[in-house]
Formats: C-alpha cells, sequence, structure tokens
C-alpha cells in the first residue's frame, strides 16, 4: 500500500460547535462551513478524527456518551458524502500523564500503521495549540483555526504557526500547500 496523506482533524470546535462535554447527539451543531470544506480536501487526502475526550476521566460523560457522539458525527458526515476512515479518542485527562492525549502522536501513528498515512504530506487541523503541535510531533503541518476556543488561545501560538479562520480557509490553505509541494516536486 503507498502511504498517503492525511488531515487529522479535531472533533469540537473544529468541526463542530463546542459545548462541553456532549451526552447527547442532540447537542451536535456543525459548523456551516464543515461539510463543503472536507468534500474539497476528501478527494485529496484520508480524513480521520482526533479527540481528546477528558470527561470521560473525570465522570462528566460516559465512553459510550462519547462513542455515540463519535458515531453520529460520522454517519452525519456520510450523509453529506465525506469519509472518515477512523476516530481516534483519548478519555483521559493531561494530568493521568498518557500515551495517547494529544499532543502526543499515538493515533497519528497509529494511523501509519493501521491505514498507511504518510505523514509527511499530512496535516492537523484544530482550535487549540495541542493541535498544532501534534503536528509538530508528527512531522506533519498543523493548520489553527479560530473557531471554538481558537481566539481564546491565539496568543499561545509560535510566529510561525499556520492561523485559519475557519475549517474552510484552513481547507484553502491545505489545498494550496499540497499544490505548492506538489509544483515544487515536479521541478
Amino acid at each position: 500500500m503507498n502511504p498517503q496523506p492525511a488531515i487529522f482533524l479535531d472533533r469540537d470546535g473544529t468541526l463542530i460547535e463546542d459545548r462541553g462535554h456532549l451526552r447527547s447527539t442532540a447537542e451536535v451543531a456543525f459548523f456551516p462551513a464543515t461539510v463543503p470544506a472536507l468534500r474539497r480536501l476528501q478527494p485529496h487526502f484520508r480524513l480521520f478524527i482526533v479527540t481528546n475526550q477528558p470527561g470521560v476521566s473525570l465522570g462528566e460523560v460516559t465512553m459510550a456518551d462519547v462513542q455515540r457522539v463519535n458515531d453520529h458525527v460520522v454517519a452525519r458526515l456520510r450523509a453529506a458524502g465525506v469519509e472518515i476512515v477512523a476516530v481516534y479518542c483519548c478519555p483521559h485527562q493531561r494530568s493521568e500523564g498518557c500515551a495517547c492525549i494529544k499532543p502526543k502522536p499515538f493515533f497519528m501513528e497509529q494511523a501509519v500503521r493501521e491505514h498507511g498515512v504518510d505523514l509527511g504530506h499530512s496535516f492537523t487541523v484544530g482550535d487549540h495549540p495541542h493541535d498544532v503541535h501534534l503536528a509538530c510531533n508528527a512531522g506533519a503541518t498543523g493548520i489553527f483555526v479560530l473557531t471554538g476556543h481558537g481566539m481564546k488561545h491565539r496568543d499561545e501560538l509560535g510566529a510561525d504557526d499556520v492561523v485559519a479562520k475557519d475549517i474552510e480557509e484552513a481547507a484553502d490553505i491545505i489545498l494550496r500547500l499540497r499544490s505548492e509541494r506538489s509544483h515544487a516536486t515536479a521541478h
């Protein structure tokens, strides 16, 4: 299997509104730009969701709640013509020191093993600095979005970090970078 580039998408605040620890699928609200942006990216990238859900460890939601919401997000996207290859979810608090919480590249490395992902040509998109750091730790490119908690955390970014106003602008940037990289390797 030839390695393929992927996009690792944060869930809350990036694809859907961040409404805290979601217990019910009725609480899921997609950003209007989510589906059109992912449809534009899908022909060129495999799409994954990587989400930290510490509410499980805190006892605020169950893993079954999180799984139900994740399944709903994937089903809604599939119904709109967007295929998510896999959803990776860390249920721990940062203080637990687990191996899978973002920005550790555990799930991206798992995607390499399970799905043949080419991390060097892959991207992460998220509304928290750990989504950008995740990309750096995995050898990918991070895109920070200002939706969700993005505005609150913007000052925590480095001068070279790529910032987009939302998932739509992130898709524009990713497709431009992909084109530039393809053009550079063709010459």
